[in-house]
């Protein structure tokens, strides 16, 4: 016996697939990003990780938002390790930064194994995203937030001027 042809029911998938599709564009931190600069940041003999940095128009503009930094880890490290790091160096920077961020951070960052990336994006609106091998983490609605974090890799005193300059695509 003939089935009926299910048109309604093949529609219903493809539906499906567009929308999954749609989504998983969006969870990416760089969609509609163009790869600004590359680097790697190494420590005494280890690297640490692989950094890539991302804009509008593949150019490096301090105030031009959206931006996205990822963080393609080569150790593994412990996210009480990534958060202390992080507060170290607002506090070498000068950053005025805020407990809040710290208690967000450790209580929403995993500890990375080798491999793993970490990305933050910033939009035009202030917030900020957090993704975990392209997973969302958490936003932070604080616009003073993405820019001081973005600054430990960005700031012309960063700790690592050669990367610096890598990332900005010079």
């Amino acid at each position: 016996m003939k089935r009926p042809f299910a048109l309604p029911r093949v529609l219903g998938v493809l539906s499906l697939l567009v929308c999954c599709a749609s989504f998983s564009l969006q969870a990416s931190p760089t969609t509609n990003l163009s790869l600004v600069g590359q680097g790697k940041m190494s420590w005494l003999f280890f690297d640490l990780y692989q950094a890539r940095f991302y804009s509008v128009d593949g150019r490096y503009n301090a105030n031009q938002y959206p931006q996205a930094l990822s963080l393609r880890y080569q150790r593994n490290i412990d996210k009480e390790d990534l958060v202390e790091a992080t507060i170290t160096e607002w506090q070498r920077l000068g950053i005025d930064w805020k407990t809040s961020w710290q208690q967000q951070l450790a209580a929403f960052w995993p500890s990375v194994s080798k491999g793993d990336e970490l990305a933050l994006r910033v939009e035009a609106n202030g917030v900020s995203r957090f993704y975990f091998n392209n997973s969302e983490l958490t936003e932070i609605s604080d616009p003073a937030f993405g820019p001081a974090f973005l600054a430990i890799w960005l700031s012309p005193n960063s700790r690592n001027p050669g990367l610096t300059r890598q990332l900005k695509g010079n």
